[in-house]
């Protein structure tokens, strides 16, 4: 069954919606139905995960909402607006499980409030049935800093059956000369040009384009300045802690950085870089403690399935005190954010990067970036799979640690520099590095979580009921990610085997190889 038509036509300050339901009048029985109006608050995380889905959610005086982009309502539950929405905030339903799916961990932050009113017309035929019905729709879209008055929207709606009736009154349309919305631009993205932010200004993949002959220096540059603009874009959100995930980016581009320098050290001035690697490190060590306590408690419920029904309030009192020991931690990495030393490395390495006298311009790094990255490349990939095959079921966990570390910063490197080769053929190898990562950083990861339990449980000293109900339940955790982490160790030789194939390896291979250096060569085929 075809779905009914649609048309919006955009109302400027010239075509007065008086004006124009009279002059349909004169060709058209029409009758007024009526008026409405309200507010609708919208929402979406910061980094567009409903927008990018085509969704979006939106609170009114009693209901919130979720629905199609420009379209219809998906979800709808009794609630009012807020200064933001986790999933976990709403009652337990269908919304919330999708809400989940979407957002995942990340809080839903107010957008722009709009403010409508509609008034409601209907075509008739001789025997008074309805045949088209006319919408005229006004908004007034505002935010902290501005309020704007956006272009009325007439929408025609076809009713099934009266297929022509529909096409007589959009051809009236056309005639008065109303302007046709081919576009079909939503009053939602309309509301955007009062905003600082606009949609999709911000997502978490890491992508920078780099000329073909671009200077080391020039590289660095760019890619260092794209990292420092990320932490930029966080950091008021960390200090305001919106969500946990602008830690999560914030370190991330601490860590990539960090990487980079590590990666170019042979053409980078090591006396310049070498005080930005102990900041650097710095930071990381201080914004740390925060973002471990943040992913333990985004995974409580996966802690409270390890244990017995029996032993879960034990848990229930470890993760009371990791709240109260976040509030401290958070303290703790405000005050090094707004500290002198931190704004110090920030100010400085700006200058580093942007200073045309800049010892990152001068020297070595005034030569071509991209042949030297792809000596780096063959290099590091050679020493990957010359470490990697070196393990087998007895190699300490030590080898697969530094593996793991070895492997991120190669894929960070590639991601660095993909613009410089076939960005597809990059983009399939790192899906296939992935399955590879994953399994390691699930090792390192459940070998964390032990050692934090552990020390948690050895400085238990109270021999309170309490006490020894959360040693109980700490007990069996540990047991449950023993059993865990000798699965996961089970599968690295499957997981790394897939890897290691030599399709894998000739995929790299050909991507530096010399045959693609031409830029004519490069982006996607």
């Amino acid at each position: 069954m075809k779905p009914q038509r649609q048309n919006n036509y955009l109302l400027t300050k010239k075509k007065d919606p008086e004006e124009i339901i009279t002059a349909l009048h004169k060709l058209f029985n029409i009758g007024e139905q009526g008026t409405y109006s309200g507010e609708e608050h919208y929402f979406d995380t910061f980094d567009w995960r409903l927008y990018r889905q085509k969704m979006v959610f939106y609170a009114t005086k009693n209901e919130l909402k979720l629905s199609q982009l420009g379209g219809p309502v998906i979800h709808s539950l009794k609630g009012c607006s807020a200064s933001r929405f986790f999933w976990w905030d709403l009652e337990s339903s269908s919304f919330t499980d999708k809400l989940k799916k979407c957002i995942e961990m990340r809080a839903l932050l107010p957008l722009v409030k709009m403010t409508y009113s509609v008034r409601t017309f209907r075509v008739m035929n001789r025997v008074r049935k309805t045949t088209v019905r006319i919408a005229v729709r006004k908004d007034t879209a505002a935010n902290l800093q501005r309020i704007k008055e956006l272009p009325g929207v007439l929408t025609i709606h076809e009713i099934r059956g009266y297929e022509k009736q529909f096409q007589k009154v959009v051809g009236a349309c056309e005639r008065i000369g109303l302007e046709f919305d081919e576009n079909n631009i939503s009053p939602l993205d309309r509301a955007f040009e009062i905003s600082k932010r606009k949609p999709l200004d911000y997502g978490a993949k890491f992508s920078v384009a780099l000329d073909d002959r671009i200077t080391i220096g020039n590289a660095v540059s760019t890619i260092c300045r794209n990292l420092v603009q990320s932490m930029e874009v966080n950091y008021p959100g960390v200090c305001s802690d919106l969500d946990s995930e602008f830690l999560h980016d914030f370190r991330i581009s601490i860590r990539r950085t960090r990487s980079l320098l590590t990666l170019l050290k042979g053409v980078l001035p090591a006396e310049r870089t070498a005080w930005f690697q102990a900041e650097f490190k710095w930071l990381g060590s201080v914004t740390g403690p925060l973002r471990d306590i943040d992913v333990y408690l985004l995974e409580k419920q996966s802690y409270l399935s390890l244990v017995p029904d029996s032993l879960r309030d034990g848990l229930d009192v470890f993760f009371e005190n990791l709240e109260k020991r976040r509030i401290t931690e958070l303290g703790l990495l405000k005050t090094h954010l707004a500290s002198e030393r931190y704004q110090k490395l920030v100010d400085t390495w700006n200058s580093f990067l942007k200073d045309t006298d800049s010892k990152l311009f001068k020297g070595a790094r005034v030569h071509e970036c991209r042949p030297v990255v792809t000596a780096i490349i063959k290099k590091r990939f050679k020493s990957f799979l010359r470490d990697a095959d070196k393990i087998d079921q007895d190699s300490p966990p030590v080898m697969l640690h530094q593996l793991r570390i070895k492997g991120k910063k190669f894929r960070y490197l590639l991601e660095f520099f993909r613009s410089f080769y076939h960005v597809d053929d990059v983009d399939l190898f790192l899906k296939y590095m992935k399955k590879l990562q994953d399994n390691l950083g699930d090792y390192n990861d459940l070998s964390v979580q032990q050692e934090m339990l552990g020390a948690t449980l050895n400085q238990l000293k109270s021999r309170s009921r309490q006490t020894m109900r959360l040693a109980a339940a700490l007990g069996a955790a540990i047991s449950a990610l023993a059993d865990k982490q000798i699965d996961v160790r089970s599968r690295f030789k499957k997981t790394y085997g897939a890897f290691r194939k030599e399709k894998n390896i000739n995929l790299l291979k050909a991507m530096v190889s010399v045959d693609n250096s031409s830029s004519s060569a490069r982006g996607k085929r």
